[in-house]
């Protein structure tokens, strides 16, 4: 029962340290496929953004940067990947959780909104467009 009680204590202390601390979010993280890098920073108070920094596979068949060929806007079809923003969210106090705004996937060129919530080193999105939903985990980046 001790050892319950001190192991709910330790993870509600990393729980808090996010609540406490909504920069925690900060820094570089790895997606669930292991394929891509993201890196989170702040843009002004309680207001963040993310853009990616890493692919396992960044070229395409020729050997050039891939682009965000898939992009629904024609006019950002010729931008690269690597660089570019894929969420932009801001921090609820009231829901201690991050909302995003924005969450794009260039993978499949869509977009959509939901929350994302920070664990010690473990990030959960959930996010969705036209009533389908994704759930995505990503590590941070020691």
């Amino acid at each position: 029962m001790k050892r319950k009680i001190a192991l709910l204590c330790l993870l509600s202390m990393n729980v808090i340290a996010v609540w406490a601390n909504p920069d925690a979010i900060c820094g570089i993280w790895i997606d669930d496929n292991k394929d891509g890098k993201t890196e989170f920073y702040k843009i002004s108070q309680g207001k963040y953004e993310a853009k990616l920094v890493w692919l396992a596979d960044s070229l395409d068949n020729q050997g050039n940067p891939l682009r965000d060929r898939k992009n629904p806007d024609k006019s950002k079809r010729n931008d690269l990947l690597i660089g570019q923003k894929v969420m932009e969210m801001d921090w609820d106090e009231k829901e201690k959780c991050y909302i995003l705004h924005y969450a794009y996937d260039p993978k499949w060129g869509m977009s959509g909104t939901g929350k994302m919530w920070v664990n010690k080193d473990v990030m959960t999105i959930k996010a969705g467009k036209w009533g389908i939903r994704v759930t995505r985990t990503m590590d941070r980046v020691k």
